[in-house]
């Protein structure tokens, strides 16, 4: 098995080459006066099982592209497998239409990266599990949640506490895994949105955290809005202090800056997402999945 990094993912690339001790690919990538990609391999990949890895972050419609290009490439010349590493997913939140006329984009996603020949697809902490049923492929859904709520270990912790921004089955168990990492109890608060607005809800419920230490749970954050209803609350009732682990941060606009007035401490993210955030790698999550896998099949 080799690895092939894509232009927004290099230094993951690298990372999970070093742990699980398999050779990167080399290749070259550019971009040519009117925007452009051009992407070329500089070693034969001809019946070679690769592992192609490339985070979908913003801007999000380069960085896919720049993936098909990689994905037809080795498809063309002959890779015997292709395994996609993709930490974030974009795309994920639409797995039917909710309104009338609606385009799929996680079907359109599905689709392509299946007939560019993905066999095998790895994702980390996708928003909406749901979009996974759209995929012919295997799929493996993996979480950074207890990985983030480590990190925070390093603040000595009063009688930890973890919650969850949102009451959706993934997100409770996101931090229901986060709370057994660190031996802590955790609860969650409820969340509507208005799907034509956008426009979110954070639901008042009274959680037990007087003088606790809380730890935020989530999978993306963009703006803050949904994190930083949640930190108010929380302070009203009484935290001592709130921190923010997330497994996509890309905190758009004044994101940090509306959660940092809201009363959080630090927010950390993970190199799903390149950034000032993130501070914790997926290399090793996706080394042990695959570890677990080879030693289930051998």
């Amino acid at each position: 098995m080799k690895i092939v990094g894509g232009p927004a993912s290099l230094e993951l690339a690298h990372k999970i080459g070093k742990l699980m001790d398999v050779s990167l690919i080399d290749g070259k990538n550019k971009r040519f006066p009117d925007g452009e990609f051009y992407f070329k391999l500089d070693e034969e990949v001809n019946g070679e099982e690769l592992f192609v890895i490339q985070s979908l972050y913003p801007p999000i419609d380069k960085q896919m592209m720049e993936l098909f290009f990689i994905l037809y490439t080795v498809r063309d010349l002959g890779a015997r497998s292709i395994k996609l590493f993709a930490p974030y997913l974009a795309y994920s939140r639409q797995d039917e239409r909710y309104l009338q006329g609606e385009c799929l984009s996680a079907g359109l996603v599905a689709e392509t990266l299946e007939r560019l020949g993905v066999d095998f697809l790895y994702t980390v902490d996708i928003h909406n599990q749901n979009v996974l049923n759209l995929y012919n492929v295997k799929t493996i859904n993996l979480t950074a949640s207890g990985e983030l709520a480590k990190y925070f270990n390093k603040y000595d912790l009063k009688d930890p506490f973890i919650v969850s921004p949102d009451n959706e089955r993934l997100a409770i168990e996101r931090a229901k895994f986060a709370a057994e990492n660190i031996d802590a109890n955790y609860d969650y608060f409820e969340k509507k949105r208005n799907r034509y607005t956008g426009d979110i809800t954070t639901q008042s419920k009274l959680i037990n955290v007087k003088g606790r230490d809380v730890i935020i749970i989530d999978d993306i954050i963009s703006t803050g809005r949904t994190a930083a209803n949640a930190t108010k609350m929380l302070i009203k009732q009484g935290a001592r202090r709130v921190f923010v682990g997330v497994s996509h941060a890309l905190l758009l606009g004044d994101a940090w800056k509306d959660l940092k007035e809201a009363g959080v401490k630090e927010v950390v993210g993970t190199d799903s997402v390149v950034n000032e955030f993130a501070k914790v790698s997926v290399a090793p999550i996706l080394s042990r999945a695959i570890n677990e896998k080879f030693e289930q099949r051998y």
